[in-house]
């Protein structure tokens, strides 16, 4: 029986970070061009003073009102309330000369997805290549960084999310109401869709003053020699992405999409192309086991875990592999009894048999361990392991029906015996009691039962969570997941120093 649980709303599929597998993955997405087609230009402006202001108005005229950013700015995410944003000041340095803009379209039906802006020294494929490898889209698998750090710095591309410009930043918002642009707050203007401009610094508040009185989405229609506004209709949720020169001091492209870009199926105007390559989930599958994705999950911990983690001193293990309780035929046995459900795939089989011994390990020494002199029945012993046993569906009540009754619904193919021994022999070696419950075969056949349900309740919700990861095989980041987002589980496991570390 299957605990009740919830994934993440964050798909944890999409939290690959991992530098060298990106590296080696960066040919599904990088554009061939053996037709030699060739982008076209929609249109040109000049950047003459070396730095770029961009964003809606307001944010431009912000950019233009404080000293120029010099270099790759160090915009590190942080929180603020419920969401993370980077603090921008909105201007960049630049590389002057000539820029081209480059409209991105649908595959299907040429349909503005996006826009590709560039210097026109920039080899257009091979730089949009780099930045979608580096941050690419946020809801597309193997898209990089979501946000900016040590990786995306080395890489030269500064990220720019949703929430980081826009009206989600008020500063110079009123300086430039006061000159007319009011068009935000009337809803009788709004104009679905996203919207940025690219303006040279120097130009930037005389270019805001012509912008202002323009419609939103007809500003793009004038042409200007230092600036240009973007315009996407039929979407919602802007990205940038700058893309920064090899000494990462001038910035020379810029990408804008929304949250309808799909980049699979999205290509430059004048090539046909996608811009990444699509991949069935099985594609995808089998070539992250050829190139070797890391399938441990501890990068998704870093980033989503860590208010939740006990202190150094609280996480038991790694343990040695000769005290592990369940061998492989053991662990084969549990996976059986659920229906359904995914097997393991070499190289990772045995990496998550380890990781599998560790959590149940951990729970031993946490909470059982304690127990060994201070209870004379298995009825005390269980009554105090399990205090809320109400519920008949509650991880408490079944582990006290186990406890208290080891022989009851026995698991087939399970050696159970020989389960029992190397229970009863990991906690006697730890045990300084001269006599204990340890000795009771019967409380160590309830133990051996409690391990064994456990044990199945996280195969069965790593299968869901395998499969909701587009993963045909049950990893070790699905053994995470599943017991993160159980309640029950993770109370249990929360000890395991191998479960937040790694060792598998």
């Amino acid at each position: 029986m299957a605990l009740k649980f919830l994934l993440l709303s964050f798909s944890f599929a999409t939290c690959c970070t991992n530098k060298q597998y990106r590296q080696k993955q960066a040919f599904e997405i990088q554009i061939s061009n053996p037709s030699m087609e060739t982008p076209r230009i929609h249109t040109q402006f000049t950047v003459k003073s070396g730095h770029l202001c961009y964003g809606e108005l307001h944010n431009i005229w912000h950019g233009a009102s404080v000293e120029p950013v010099n270099g790759l700015t160090n915009a590190m995410p942080q929180s603020s309330g419920t969401v993370i944003i980077h603090n921008l000041d909105y201007n960049v340095p630049a590389q002057n000369g000539t820029w081209n803009a480059y409209q991105l379209l649908d595959t299907t039906d040429e349909h503005l997805v996006g826009w590709f802006v560039a210097h026109e020294s920039v080899d257009v494929p091979q730089e949009l290549n780099k930045i979608l490898r580096v941050s690419g889209s946020p809801y597309e698998l193997d898209s990089g960084n979501r946000f900016n750090n040590e990786e995306t710095a080395a890489e030269g591309v500064l990220v720019i999310n949703r929430y980081d410009w826009g009206e989600y930043d008020e500063r110079a918002l009123s300086e430039v109401q006061e000159r007319g642009q009011n068009e935000e707050s009337d809803p009788s203007t709004y104009v679905f869709g996203i919207s940025v401009g690219l303006v040279d610094y120097a130009e930037a508040k005389p270019e805001v003053r012509f912008w202002k009185d323009i419609p939103e989405d007809r500003r793009g229609e004038e042409r200007r020699p230092h600036g240009l506004w973007l315009h996407v209709p039929k979407c919602e949720y802007r990205f940038g992405r700058f893309g920064f020169n090899d000494e990462h001091n001038a910035a020379r492209s810029f990408l804008l999409f929304s949250t309808y870009t799909v980049f699979t199926q999205t290509t430059i105007a004048g090539m046909q192309q996608p811009l990444r390559k699509y991949e069935s989930p099985e594609e995808r599958y089998q070539r992250q086991l050829r190139e070797g994705f890391d399938f441990r999950g501890l990068e998704m911990l870093d980033l989503f875990l860590l208010d939740v983690k006990p202190a150094e001193e609280d996480l038991l293990g790694p343990y040695a592999e000769k005290e592990r309780l369940f061998l492989e035929a053991d662990v084969r046995a549990v996976l059986q009894q659920k229906a359904n459900s995914l097997d393991f795939v070499d190289p990772w089989r045995a990496r998550v048999e380890l990781l599998l011994n560790e959590l149940l390990m951990s729970y031993l020494e946490r909470y059982i361990m304690p127990q060994g002199g201070s209870f004379d029945t298995v009825l005390a012993a269980a009554e105090a392991l399990t205090p809320q046993q109400t519920k008949d569906s509650t991880l408490n009540s079944l582990l006290f029906k186990f406890l208290t009754q080891p022989h009851a619904n026995p698991i087939p193919d399970l050696d159970a015996t020989a389960v029992a021994n190397r229970i009863r022999a990991f906690l006697l070696s730890r045990s300084r009691e001269e006599r204990s419950l340890f000795d009771s075969d019967e409380y160590v056949a309830g133990l051996c039962r409690c391990l064994a349900f456990l044990l199945g309740e996280i195969l069965e919700i790593a299968n869901f969570a395998s499969k909701d990861g587009g993963r045909f095989n049950i990893m070790p980041i699905d053994i995470r997941i599943a017991v993160r987002n159980n309640d029950g589980l993770f109370s249990a496991f929360k000890f395991s120093r191998v479960f937040f570390d790694g060792s598998e």
